[in-house]
């Protein structure tokens, strides 16, 4: 009995121990597990950590300091001496009232500032606009992880002003300017001119587009469209790496803000990617050459010509940006060298697209 009873007592406490290792092993498993987790996350969300390339970036108020002037007799000297070249880039290329030296320039300059509409246009600006801080805050984001990617590469100053609805964008060398009248929204000033701005487009010139528009801009500047064959199927992987480009410097954008879609309309594309790549299949489209086809299904329209109303313009867009991204998985390239690649065909071999 006393044997009988020291085996249970033993067999008690060697279950005991063993619970207790396998509680331990459990907890290091469970750590283990939550810290794979958030490895996986931080490789899912795709987002570098840019802390060293992170600075404050400032948008430079032309408009402000320039509506500011006495419209009567204004200080060409003084504004010229506050923003330098660039002014002389807006006055001539924007503007268009001839360069600044021009005797004539500060008349001209005057009657601008004077004119009715263009000072009611500016209020509606300084109103709808009077700081730019979440602007700012966003692109100081999107230089950060564009220097991170391409740490070589020059950083733009940017500046606001009114154009009396000229570009939207304007590139310089080591600028950009971006014209806060043309991100009103559903403005009556839209209806008004010669050629109104119809309500699709509206839609996308709000203050959410303003920091897409800018790098959008200056990637077309600085990554320049040289293709082998200047087709359709080209010009649809071009601007598809535009978009995988401000995807990677705006992550924290919701992609159908990315590529300037509704969420109703990129989940279209995404229910119809097989139909969308038949149509232009079918109807011979990719390898077109012909300018007029491809500006019709580049540019930006109400919906994409051919397709029912519910798709976006510039559906093929989407696709080109789904070829890029099939290829930048296959192909292992890093982003400076997607944005070198000119041989969009190749593109196309490699990234073996079937939807």
């Amino acid at each position: 009995m006393e044997i009988l009873a020291f085996n249970v007592y033993l067999c008690r406490k060697i279950t005991i121990f063993v619970i207790k290792i396998i509680k331990k092993v459990m907890k290091f498993l469970f750590a283990c597990v939550i810290f794979l987790c958030l490895i996986a996350g931080c490789r899912e969300s795709g987002k570098p950590d840019v802390g060293k390339w992170r600075q404050e970036r400032k948008i430079l108020r032309l408009d402000r300091d320039l509506f500011a002037l006495d419209a009567r007799a204004p200080d060409v000297k003084s504004i010229q001496h506050k923003y330098g070249r660039y002014f002389d880039v807006y006055a001539e290329g924007v503007l268009q009232l001839g360069q600044v030296s021009d005797t004539t320039f500060p008349h001209l300059l005057s009657l601008f500032l004077q004119d009715t509409i263009i000072r009611e246009v500016y209020d509606t600006v300084a109103f709808r606009y009077p700081e730019l801080t979440v602007q700012e805050k966003e692109l100081s984001d999107a230089w950060a992880y564009y220097s991170y990617y391409f740490p070589d590469k020059v950083v733009p100053q940017v500046y606001a002003h009114v154009s009396g609805f000229n570009q939207s964008v304007v590139v310089d060398s080591a600028e950009v300017g971006i014209s806060l009248d043309n991100y009103l929204g559903d403005c009556v000033f839209y209806s008004m001119l010669a050629v109104p701005v119809p309500m699709y487009a509206r839609k996308k010139m709000t203050g959410n587009d303003i920091v897409r528009d800018i790098m959008t801009g200056w990637f077309g500047a600085e990554f320049l469209f040289r293709p082998q064959k200047n087709d359709l199927i080209s010009g649809m992987i071009y601007q598809g790496k535009i978009v995988y480009l401000l995807h990677k410097v705006l992550p924290d954008y919701e992609f159908s803000r990315v590529v300037g879609f509704s969420p109703e309309q990129l989940k279209w594309c995404e229910n119809n990617e097989s139909q969308i790549w038949g149509f232009l299949i079918e109807n011979d489209y990719l390898f077109s050459t012909q300018q007029k086809l491809i500006m019709k299904y580049l540019n930006d329209a109400p919906y994409t010509s051919g397709m029912p109303v519910e798709s976006p313009g510039r559906t093929v867009v989407w696709t080109g940006w789904r070829i890029v991204d099939e290829y930048m998985k296959k192909s292992g390239s890093t982003l400076p060298a997607l944005m070198q690649e000119q041989d969009y065909h190749k593109i196309m071999r490699v990234a073996a697209y079937r939807p």
